[in-house]
C-alpha cells in the first residue's frame, strides 16, 4: 500500500532552483533519447533518409564496436560469478548477445541499446543528471513508446474507438520543464524527518509524515503551474488491518455482496445508490460547476486582453497571471474531489458496501449530445481522476471498485427490467420509458416518474 505527501515549491523557496534545474535536464534527456528513438525507427522504414537520420546511424556505428566491447568484459566478469539459481532450482547461465546495428525488421532501438549508447558517447544531457534518475527519464520515453504501440494495435481492431490515429510520442517544449524522479537509493531520510536530495546540500523537512507513512520508496519533481511540487511516495506499512482488506478484496472478486452504484454527472457530481434498501444519495457538483464557470469567465477575460491586436503567432499566449489562476482552479477543483471522494467511502462503510460500481464510458466526453455550455463543464471535471481517488481510498478498506460501461443506463427502466446494449453494437432494444425531464425519467402509459439519474444508478448496479 503506497502513500504520496505533497510539497509545494514556490518561487521564492530555497530549493526553487534546484528543482528547475533538475527538471530542465530531464526535459532535455526525454527530448534527445525520444530523438534517436525517432530517427532509426523512420528512418530504416523508407528509402531516402535525410541529414538528421543518416548521422544518428553513423553515430550508432561509430560506437557499436565499443558498447559490444564492454558488454563482453561484463558477460566475462559474469562467468566468474556464483551461479544465480532460480525459484525451481535451475542455475542461470549468463549469456552474452551483442548489440546488433538496427535494421529493417527491427527498426525500433530497445533502452539497453541506447542507455549503452549514451553511456559510450558520453552524452551530454545523460551526464548531467544524478545516476537512476538519468535512467528514470529514459524509461518514461520507453513507457510513452510502449503506449503508443498498444494504442496502434487497437487502433486496427476498431478505428471507431479512437478520436484518431495514435502518433509516435512528441517532443517536450524547447523551454519546458519535465518530471524528475529520483529513486530512494540516491534520496534518503535523515534525522528522523529530514529529506536528503541528491547534488544539494539544502534539505527539505517533512515533518511527522516521515514517522508514520512507511519506507521512503521514490521522490518526484513535478512542474505544476510555475512551482514544483516534490512528491514523496512511501510504502505503508503491511499491518493486519490492510493485510485482512486485501484478503477481503481476492474474496469479493468473485463474490460481490452488498453493491453500490455510482452514476456520475455535472449538476449531480455523484448519484449513489445499493442494493441495502436504504435512500439514494446525491452528492452535488453544483461547486465544481461554479469554480469552472467562473475559471472560464476569468481566463476569456485576461487572454482577449494580452491577445487583443495580435495574430495568430505573435504575442505572448500566457501571463504569470493566468499560470496563478490555473493553478488556483486546479487546486479548488482537486480539494472538491479528494473531499467528495471520502465522502463515497464513508458512506460505504456506514452502509457495510464490500463492491462499489461506477458507470464510464470510452469517449463519453466528446460524443455526448448537450448543450454547449453544459458540455465546456462536463469536459472540464476530471471524472477519472474521481473514480481513482475513490478507488484507491476504497481499497484500502477492503473495497473492490468496479468501473463499467454505461451506455443507455439514462434510456433503460431499471423497475421494467430493460436490457442494456452496449454503445456502438447495433440493437432493436425498445425501451419503456423516456427522459422527461432533465431530473426525470418517465415509464411508458403510466404516471411513474422516477429520479433520471438515479434510475441510472440502479441500472449500472443490477448488471454487474
Amino acid at each position: 500500500m503506497y502513500s504520496a505527501y505533497k510539497i509545494q515549491i514556490h518561487p521564492d523557496h530555497e530549493l526553487f532552483d534546484y528543482c528547475d534545474s533538475l527538471c530542465f535536464k530531464a526535459k532535455n534527456l526525454y527530448n534527445i533519447t525520444n530523438y534517436y528513438i525517432r530517427q532509426v525507427y523512420t528512418a530504416l522504414k523508407k528509402e531516402v533518409r535525410n541529414e538528421n537520420q543518416l548521422q544518428v546511424l553513423m553515430d550508432i556505428e561509430a560506437h557499436l564496436p565499443k558498447m559490444n566491447e564492454i558488454r563482453q568484459k561484463s558477460y566475462e566478469k559474469a562467468i566468474v560469478k556464483p551461479k544465480i539459481v532460480d525459484k525451481n532450482g535451475k542455475i542461470i547461465e549468463p549469456i552474452f548477445k551483442p548489440f546488433e546495428m538496427p535494421y529493417h525488421e527491427k527498426s525500433f532501438i530497445g533502452y539497453g541499446f541506447v542507455e549503452a549508447l549514451f553511456k559510450v558517447m558520453k552524452q551530454v544531457d545523460y551526464n548531467s543528471m544524478p545516476s537512476q534518475t538519468n535512467q528514470q527519464t529514459m524509461k518514461k520515453v520507453y513507457d510513452d513508446w510502449k503506449s503508443y504501440f498498444e494504442a496502434s494495435k487497437k487502433y486496427k481492431i476498431n478505428p471507431a474507438s479512437f478520436t484518431g490515429k495514435p502518433k509516435i510520442p512528441k517532443y517536450k517544449q524547447k523551454n519546458g520543464r519535465t518530471t524528475c524522479y529520483l529513486t530512494n537509493q540516491i534520496t534518503k531520510i535523515k534525522n528522523g524527518n529530514v529529506l536528503k536530495l541528491p547534488g544539494t546540500h539544502l534539505p527539505l523537512k517533512l515533518g511527522k509524515v516521515a514517522y508514520s507513512e512507511g519506507k521512503l520508496q521514490q521522490v518526484r519533481i513535478v512542474p505544476s503551474y510555475g512551482r514544483y511540487v516534490v512528491e514523496v511516495i512511501f510504502k505503508g506499512k503491511q499491518s493486519k488491518e490492510i493485510e485482512r482488506s486485501e484478503k477481503q478484496l481476492n474474496k469479493l472478486v468473485f463474490d460481490p455482496k452488498l453493491v453500490m452504484g455510482i452514476d456520475l454527472g455535472v449538476d449531480n457530481l455523484a448519484t449513489i445508490v445499493d442494493n441495502t434498501g436504504l435512500k439514494p444519495l446525491l452528492i452535488r457538483g453544483t461547486r465544481l460547476k461554479s469554480i469552472n464557470q467562473y475559471y472560464n469567465k476569468l481566463r476569456a477575460k485576461y487572454t482577449s486582453i494580452i491577445r487583443n491586436g495580435k495574430g495568430p503567432k505573435e504575442g505572448n499566449f500566457t501571463t504569470n497571471h493566468l499560470i496563478s489562476l490555473d493553478r488556483k482552479r486546479n487546486n479548488r477543483v482537486m480539494d472538491f474531489l479528494h473531499k467528495a471522494s471520502a465522502k463515497v467511502i464513508e458512506i460505504a462503510l456506514v452502509r457495510n458496501i464490500d463492491t462499489i460500481i461506477i458507470g464510464r464510458n470510452v469517449g463519453w466526453k466528446w460524443e455526448v449530445p448537450m448543450q454547449k455550455g453544459i458540455k465546456q463543464t462536463f469536459i472540464q471535471i476530471p471524472y477519472a481522476t474521481f473514480i481513482e481517488m475513490i478507488r484507491y481510498k476504497a481499497e484500502r478498506k477492503g473495497i473492490q471498485v468496479i468501473d463499467r460501461e454505461e451506455s443507455y443506463t439514462s434510456k433503460s427502466s431499471f423497475l421494467n427490467h430493460d436490457p442494456i446494449p452496449t454503445f456502438g453494437e447495433e440493437h432493436q432494444t425498445i425501451f419503456s420509458g423516456y427522459r422527461s425531464t432533465r431530473a426525470f425519467y418517465k415509464i411508458k402509459g403510466s404516471n411513474v416518474l422516477i429520479h433520471a439519474d438515479v434510475n441510472g444508478a440502479f441500472n449500472i448496479v443490477i448488471n454487474i
